[in-house]
């Protein structure tokens, strides 16, 4: 299973492969985010137009990052999860890309991390989209998610709790057929917005 995983790996998170591959495919977050209308014309735009939805680093991004390995290490023992930076393609659609936070010694589960300012009762909609993507693209099983609270601090944000809250989340095959609609509509889409403004460029046609 991990040798099999190993061929589907795509690149790096940060590279410029890695921005340049979810550039011309489907990232978890991209197809979590465009399963409502506004988030799609969003999604679209940032394919069309990368230049002008640039985002910005920022204090709460940073304390994500700061605590995901704190989170991973603090998940179940018994899943042996190792955190993960590659950039992985589906088994059959090799834009169909998504980046685990983390991976257990079987492939067959995926660690999904997450640092929030209010806890929830209920997993976000928007949360269970994209790991039910991460779970297709590897070819999982199940997704173990973890979530710490953000609390402020006199210095600045901290954890809110001393250990991370956790939920077991299992495949779901109509949410990810679903999910697969979406991207392909989101792909055709973002292609040809894509070509419409290359042409533009070239002044053949007018956009508008």
């Amino acid at each position: 299973m991990v040798s099999a995983l190993d061929e589907r790996r795509v690149a790096l998170h940060g590279t410029p492969e890695w921005f340049q591959a979810r550039q011309h495919g489907v990232s978890a977050t991209a197809v979590a985010n465009a399963s409502t209308p506004a988030g799609f014309r969003e999604e679209v735009a940032k394919a069309v137009w990368p230049e002008d939805n640039i985002i910005q680093d920022n204090e709460y991004m940073k304390f994500g990052r700061d605590w995901e390995d704190w989170i991973i290490e603090n998940l179940p023992a018994e899943y042996g999860f190792v955190g993960n930076q590659w950039l992985y393609h589906a088994p059959e659609q090799n834009w169909h890309l998504a980046t685990p936070d983390g991976i257990d010694s079987s492939g067959l589960v995926i660690a999904e991390v997450k640092t929030t300012g209010k806890d929830w009762d209920t997993v976000p909609a928007r949360y269970m989209r994209q790991i039910q993507w991460q779970i297709y693209v590897m070819d999982a099983e199940a997704c173990v998610l973890g979530w710490l609270l953000r609390d402020n601090g006199p210095d600045g944000f901290q954890p809110g709790w001393f250990e991370p809250k956790m939920q077991v989340i299992e495949r779901n095959e109509v949410m990810i057929a679903e999910l697969k609609a979406v991207a392909t509509k989101l792909q055709y889409e973002s292609v040809m917005g894509m070509q419409r403004r290359e042409e533009h460029e070239r002044g053949q046609i007018q956009l508008g």
